[in-house]
Parts: C-alpha cells; structure tokens; sequence
C-alpha cells in the first residue's frame, strides 16, 4: 500500500525538473545499498518517497552524510580492458565500507567506440554536459563542498524541499534545470565568460548517482528523451524499469526533456508532461 504514512523518507519534488527526477532516482539507489531491500514511489505528484524494510532502518541524515565524507577515485585506465581515459571524463569510483570494497561506478558519460581501428574511451553524448578545464571529480568535489557547508547552515531534516537549496557555482555536472540559462536567451554562455550558474549541489550529485541505473527513452538524435513516474514502492530494478517506460501502471505519468546547448557546455531543459495520446515523435 503506498501513502506517505508508510514512507520513511518523503522529499518534495519538482517533476518538469528532470534532474530533480534523476535525484530522487540517485536517493533510492543510495538507501538500497546502504539498507538492502529499501524501495521508493512518487506520491500525489510533488514527492517522493523512500520505506525501508524490515528492521533495516536508515535516516535522510546518513544518506546525505555518505555524500558528503566519501570521496570518490577518478578511474584512468579501465581494469576489464587496460583501456586509458583522459581526466575529463574520468569514471568516479566509490567505496562505501572504508574502502574494502567499490560499491558504485559512475561512468554514464563514456562510451568505448572503435575509431580507426582502435578502441578508445569517449565522451558519451549527451551526458557530457561539461568541457574546458573541468573534470568529472573536480565537478563532484567542487559540488561536494558546497553541500558540506549547506548541511552546516541548513536543517535539511527539516526542510520543506531538499532540493531548492542553490548556491551559484563555477562547476555544474548540468542537470539542474531551475535556475539555468539558456544561451540563446541571454545571447552568450555564462560557462564560457566564466560566470557561475545557480543550482542544487544536491540535485546534481544525486542525479548522476540515478543516471548510472535510471537511463530514460532518448530519441533517434539524442537530444531529448522521455522519462516516467512510478506510484508502487519499488526496488531500483523494478523502478527503473518503469522510468524507462517498460512497465507501465495506471497512474503513470510521462514527461519529455531536451539537452540544451550552451556554447561548449550543455545542461538539461524543463520538462513537460504528456498525456496518453500524445505522440512519441
């Protein structure tokens, strides 16, 4: 039986906003590694919820302490195929036992691609947002660190909304939709100028933890995709299953996002909400 009285964890959400989508995604996948067997819906359209099982109890503190204190390895050569990969795109690695262990890889931005003949580490498109100096771990701990003196200045045990907490920022993995701008209305990229840009430093660790399992329906030139709500606590298998469209329930909704470009740079636009009859082209 879904209702908030049932959850553990409830978190106000913004739908249209495709990387709070991709952070409510990154929260579930973190509390069912953190406390096996946890599952996670959409509730009356602006939460999410998370309910842990059994006796297996975790708290919104410990997920967001674990983001804070560990600190992820940059991969440089990848151990399946000794294949290098230039520090940009670098696969963040993660242990969350001390470092016995690596449970999580995050690497949704490669691909391996032959290219004359050889096979090499590139950039997968169009989740690459970033460009120029910028790495894939400098991002995460530039973000990291904003996060740490947010939960000093903030109760976010007791926040009506996690997610509207936004600091400008130099470097930005570039799903936080809210408040960033689009070169074309603005006539140049804030990135390039060297601007900072305001987002959740939240929303944007917690979406490309979601983006390593929760891979939503791009189109043909992948430039936008489609993504979707589920109302039936899940696992994160079932639950991306039915982000992706493969399972579909009677209260699921549809929402379809593009990749904006800015420049050199690229982030995620608004998302709006299709109904059943809408077509997928």
């Amino acid at each position: 039986m879904t209702g908030k009285e049932n959850a553990d964890i409830q978190i106000s959400v913004d739908l249209t906003n495709p990387g709070q989508f991709f952070a409510c995604c990154g929260f579930l996948e973190l509390a069912d590694r953190l406390w096996p067997g946890a599952e996670g819906w959409f509730e009356r359209g602006d939460q999410f919820c998370i309910a842990f099982a059994g006796e297996s109890k975790g708290s919104l503190a410990e997920l967001l302490a674990i983001l804070v204190t560990t600190q992820p390895t940059a991969i440089m050569k990848l151990e399946c195929n000794g294949l290098e990969v230039a520090p940009i795109i670098a696969p963040l690695a993660f242990s969350l036992d001390g470092g016995a262990t690596t449970a999580l890889i995050l690497d949704a931005w490669t691909q391996i691609r032959m290219d004359r003949g050889v096979a090499k580490v590139i950039s997968s498109p169009p989740w690459n947002f970033w460009s120029g100096q910028q790495t894939s771990l400098s991002i995460w701990n530039g973000l990291r660190a904003e996060l740490a003196k947010q939960i000093l200045a903030v109760d976010f045990s007791t926040s009506a909304d996690l997610f509207s907490h936004r600091v400008f920022q130099g470097g930005r993995f570039g799903f936080d939709c809210g408040p960033a701008w689009n070169a074309l209305d603005v006539g140049f990229s804030p990135n390039e100028q060297g601007m900072e840009v305001e987002s959740s430093p939240l929303v944007e660790l917690l979406a490309v933890v979601g983006l390593q399992r929760f891979r939503p329906v791009m189109n043909n030139e992948r430039d936008g995709f489609d993504y979707f709500t589920w109302c039936r606590p899940s696992s994160p298998m079932v639950a991306a299953a039915t982000m992706a469209g493969a399972i579909r329930e009677t209260s699921t909704r549809r929402f379809r996002a593009s990749v904006v470009s800015r420049g050199q740079y690229a982030a995620l636009s608004k998302a709006f909400s299709l109904t059943a009859g809408d077509s997928d082209e």
